[in-house]
C-alpha cells in the first residue's frame, strides 16, 4: 500500500507535549536537490501531529515510486492556525523508500530554550538540549563606523601587540601601496601633488613584517577558480619576514569570509571590510579623498575587548587547523569583571559563526570538532526578528536569504504582537548576478506583507553629494556631482536591546549554504542584456535568443539541472574571464584538487541549517558575528545597542545629533513615527539634489528612498535628477605620482 502519511509526537525536556509547532513532511527527489513538500500540519495540544498527503506528491517522475521522507519541526509556537513557523528546529533522519500507509517518525525533544527567547542555542544540533552558546559577560565594545575609523585602529593594535598577532581576511592587497593610516596633518580633500606619500605615517603590512620575531599568523582565502585572490601576493611578501606564518583557506565554494584580527589574546577587532584600500572611506564619503582609491564603500567594524576574544582566537584557530596545517588553540586569558552601567559600553554578547560541514575537525585535544558546521548566526537573526516588538533596523550589502525575509513576514503577520516600524538601507544594484532580481521581489514582498498588517516599512540606500571641480566661481552658480555610497556593512539593530555586526551578508552563502543556482542563472541573464544593448537589430537578436534558450532547454531535458548549472559555470569562466582563467590554471594549480569539492559543493542538497541527520552539508562561508545585549534575557542593561544605532542614524540623516524624539524609544509605542522621519529626511535630501541646494556640511551624504531600479542613471531619472550629474567612480588618487585620476566611469565596487 502507498505512503499516505506521517505521524509522531514533540515534547519538551520535561516530556510535556508541546502544541502549536509547525510540522512539514518532506520527500527528498531522487532526481534534483531540492525538498518537495508533501503536506503541512500543526502540533496537537499533547505534541502530536499527523500530516496526510496524496502519493501523487511524490511520484512526478515514477508512478510506482517510495517516498523518502523526512520530518521538519519549525518554531516559534503559534495558536492562530493560519500561523506558521519558519524557524527550523530540527529534521529528522531520511527514511528511505518508505513503504508504511502511515510512517512513524517517533517522538522528537525539543528543549523549550530552543523555541524560546533571544538567545543563540544551535537548536539544530541539539534540540533536546537547550543552553546558550559562546555567551561572554563584561566585554568592552567600540564601533568603528567605517574603513577611516577601522584601518587605523587595526593597524594600532598589530603595531601594540607585545605577544601574537592573528589576522584572517578574504583579501590582503599587500605589496601594492595599500595604506592603513595617516598622519592627522594629511589633507584627504586637497592632497599634495609631490611627497604626497610621506603623508602616510604607516601601513599594516610594513607593521606585521617589523614585528621582530614575535608570532604573526596570516590566514586568507583562496576562491575557487578566480585568479582575484592574495594567497600568492601575502605569501611572497612575508616570506623571509621570522616569525610571520601564512596561510590559505580552500575549501571549494566555502569561503574564508569572516575578518578579524586578535592581538595578544585579549584584544580582537572584527571587520567587515576586506584589507584593500577601496574600502578606506570615512563617515563623508567624499568623492575627492585621496584614501579611498575611487571607491565609496560603508561599514561597520567592532572592537573588542574581553572575555569573548577568546572564542574569536578559537574560531581563528580552528580555521587555521581545517587547512591541514597544525595550529594550537591558546588558553584563554582571564579578564576583570568590568561594571555594566545602562549608557555604558560594557556589554554581553555571544559569538556566533557560520561554518562549513566537514572543515573543522579535531587534531588536538583542545580543537573544536564540527562535523556539520554552525548557523549560528541566521539562528540569531531568526530569534531576534521573531522577538521584535517596536523596530527592526537592517542595513546589508545583500538581501537575498529567503530565510529573512521568512522571518520578517512571519513577525509582520503575527497579530498578538505591536505593529512594527521597519528600516532597511540596501544597495541600489548588489555587486553579484541574480541579486538585483532577487532582493526587488524581496522588497516587494515585504511592502505586501507590511501593508496588510498594517507596519511601516522604509526602504533607503545611500548616496554621496560634492561640490564639483571648478563650480561656484565667478557668476557661476555651484553644480554638484552625485554618487551611490556602496552598502558593505553587515549590520541589524531591533528595540535598542539587541544588535550584530561583523562579516555575514543576508544571503545564502553567509546564512546558510551557497545560492549557486540563483548566481549562474544571474549570470547568463546579465550576459543576455548586454548582448541585447549592442545590438541594433532586433529581430537577428530575438533569432539568437530563441536558438539560445532552445539549446538551453534541450541540454536541461538531456542533464540533470546541477550538472548543467556546472558546466554553465565552467563555460562562463572560459569564454568571459579566458584570460583569467588561464592565470588560475597557472597561479593556483592547487586548485584543481578541489574540483571535486565544488561538484560535490553543487549536488549537495540545500538546508535551512546545519543538520546532523544529513550525510552531508552543502556548502556555506566561514562569517563571524557578534551579537550584542542589553537588558533582555536576563542580561544587564547598557548602551552598546543604542549607540550602535545613533552613530549609524547620524551619519545616514546627515545630522551632527540626533534629536530627542529619535534618541530613545517613546513611552507608547503606537507613538512611534521613525520610518515617517527617515521619509521625511529622504524627500528633503531629494529635493536638495534637484535644486542644487548646498548640503549642510560639504561632501555630506544623502539618505534616498530606495527604488526598483538596477542603474544608477534609470534611479535618478525615476526621481526626475539630471542624470548629468552621475558618478560611477569617485576621484581616484595615486599615491605612487601623486597625481588624480578624475574618470567619471569604471566597474564601480570589487565584489564581496
Amino acid at each position: 500500500m502507498a505512503n499516505i502519511s506521517i505521524h509522531g509526537r514533540v515534547i519538551d525536556e520535561r516530556g510535556a507535549g508541546i502544541a502549536g509547532l509547525t510540522v512539514r513532511a518532506l520527500d527528498f527527489d531522487p532526481f534534483f536537490s531540492e525538498d518537495d513538500v508533501l503536506g503541512v500540519g500543526k502540533t496537537e495540544g499533547d505534541g502530536t501531529f499527523l500530516i496526510s498527503y496524496s502519493p501523487d506528491a511524490y511520484r512526478t517522475w515514477k508512478v510506482d515510486r517510495n517516498p523518502d521522507l523526512v520530518a521538519q519541526v519549525f518554531g516559534p509556537i503559534y495558536t492562530d492556525p493560519a500561523l506558521f513557523g519558519t524557524r527550523l528546529l530540527h529534521e529528522t533522519k531520511e527514511a528511505k523508500d518508505v513503504t508504511d500507509s502511515n510512517h512513524e517518525v517517533g517522538t522528537i525533544t525539543i528543549h523549550r530554550n530552543n523555541i524560546e527567547g533571544w538567545l543563540v542555542t544551535h537548536t539544530t544540533l541539539n534540540p533536546a538540549v537547550g543552553n546558550p552558546v559562546a555567551l561572554f559577560h563584561h566585554n568592552r565594545i567600540t564601533h568603528l563606523i567605517d574603513g577611516a575609523k577601522m584601518f587605523p585602529a587595526v593597524t594600532d593594535a598589530a603595531e601594540g601587540a607585545t605577544e601574537s598577532i592573528n589576522l584572517m581576511t578574504l583579501f590582503f592587497d599587500v605589496n601594492n601601496g595599500f595604506l592603513t593610516k595617516f598622519k592627522s596633518s594629511f589633507n584627504q580633500l586637497n592632497p599634495p601633488s609631490t611627497g604626497c606619500k610621506q603623508g602616510a605615517e604607516t601601513s599594516l603590512e610594513e607593521v606585521l613584517k617589523n614585528k621582530g620575531g614575535k608570532p604573526v599568523n596570516v590566514l586568507v582565502t583562496n576562491p575557487p577558480l578566480s585568479a582575484e585572490d592574495t594567497v600568492t601576493e601575502v605569501a611572497e611578501f612575508f616570506a623571509q619576514t621570522a616569525g610571520v606564518r601564512t596561510n590559505a583557506f580552500n575549501k571549494g565554494f566555502a569561503l574564508l569570509h569572516a575578518k578579524a584580527i586578535v592581538v595578544d589574546g585579549d584584544h580582537a577587532i572584527l571587520m567587515g571590510s576586506p584589507l584593500k584600500q577601496y574600502y578606506f572611506s570615512d563617515t563623508n564619503h567624499a568623492i575627492r579623498d585621496a584614501r579611498h582609491k575611487g571607491s565609496l564603500m560603508h561599514d561597520v567594524n567592532t572592537d573588542l575587548k574581553g572575555p569573548a576574544v577568546s572564542h574569536i582566537e578559537k574560531t581563528f584557530a580552528s580555521i587555521w587547523n581545517a587547512t591541514g596545517k597544525p595550529m594550537l588553540i591558546p588558553p584563554p586569558k582571564t579578564f576583570p569583571d568590568l561594571p555594566v552601567t545602562p549608557d555604558g559600553n560594557v556589554a554581553s554578547v555571544q559569538v556566533l559563526r557560520t561554518l562549513p560541514g566537514g572543515s573543522i575537525k579535531r587534531i588536538n585535544p583542545s580543537d573544536e570538532d564540527l562535523p556539520y558546521g554552525e548557523t549560528g548566526i541566521l539562528e540569531a537573526y531568526e530569534r531576534a526578528i521573531a522577538n521584535a516588538q517596536r523596530y527592526i533596523y537592517i542595513e546589508n550589502q545583500y538581501f537575498t536569504s529567503p530565510e529573512i525575509v521568512d522571518a520578517l513576514i512571519a513577525r509582520m503577520k503575527d497579530t498578538t504582537k505591536p505593529r512594527l516600524q521597519i528600516i532597511l538601507v540596501l544597495n541600489l544594484r548588489p555587486d553579484l548576478p541574480g541579486y538585483p532580481d532577487r532582493q526587488i521581489d524581496n522588497v516587494n514582498q515585504l511592502r505586501s506583507a507590511a501593508k496588510a498588517g498594517g507596519h511601516h516599512l522604509g526602504v533607503y540606500t545611500l548616496w554621496s553629494r560634492s561640490e564639483k571641480a571648478g563650480s561656484g566661481g565667478a557668476g557661476n552658480p555651484r553644480r554638484y556631482d552625485v554618487m551611490p555610497v556602496y552598502v558593505h556593512s553587515k549590520v541589524a539593530i531591533i528595540d535598542d536591546v539587541w544588535a550584530t555586526a561583523g562579516s555575514a551578508n543576508l544571503d545564502g552563502t553567509s546564512m546558510n549554504y551557497h545560492e549557486i543556482g540563483l548566481i549562474i542563472t544571474g549570470s547568463i541573464l546579465d550576459r543576455a542584456i548586454e548582448k541585447a544593448k549592442l545590438t541594433n537589430d532586433p529581430g537577428k537578436f530575438l533569432w539568437e535568443l530563441f536558438w539560445y534558450l532552445f539549446f538551453f532547454v534541450f541540454k536541461q531535458i538531456l542533464f540533470d539541472l546541477k550538472t548543467l548549472l556546472v558546466l554553465l559555470f565552467v563555460a562562463y569562466k572560459l569564454i568571459f574571464d579566458f584570460k583569467e582563467t588561464l592565470e588560475t590554471i597557472r597561479e593556483t594549480l592547487g586548485d584543481v584538487a578541489d574540483i571535486p569539492q565544488l561538484i560535490a559543493d553543487v549536488f549537495t542538497r540545500t538546508a535551512r541549517h546545519a543538520l546532523p541527520g544529513r550525510s552531508r552539508q552543502p556548502s556555506r562561508s566561514v562569517e563571524l558575528n557578534l551579537v550584542m545585549y542589553s537588558g533582555i534575557a536576563g542580561l544587564p542593561e547598557n548602551g552598546v545597542v543604542r549607540a550602535l544605532r545613533h552613530e549609524l542614524w547620524q551619519e545616514h540623516l546627515g545630522l551632527a545629533s540626533l534629536p530627542d524624539r529619535l534618541k530613545t524609544l517613546p513611552a507608547d509605542p503606537t507613538s512611534m513615527t521613525w520610518v515617517a522621519e527617515w521619509e521625511a529626511a529622504a524627500t528633503h535630501h531629494v529635493d536638495a539634489i534637484k535644486n542644487d541646494l548646498a548640503p549642510p556640511a560639504d561632501h555630506a551624504p544623502h539618505l534616498l528612498p530606495w527604488m526598483p531600479e538596477t542603474n544608477p542613471k534609470d534611479y535618478l531619472a525615476a526621481l526626475k535628477i539630471r542624470t548629468s550629474t552621475l558618478r560611477n567612480k569617485a576621484q581616484k588618487f595615486d599615491f605612487k605620482t601623486c597625481k588624480v585620476d578624475d574618470k567619471k566611469d569604471l566597474l564601480p565596487w570589487p565584489i564581496i
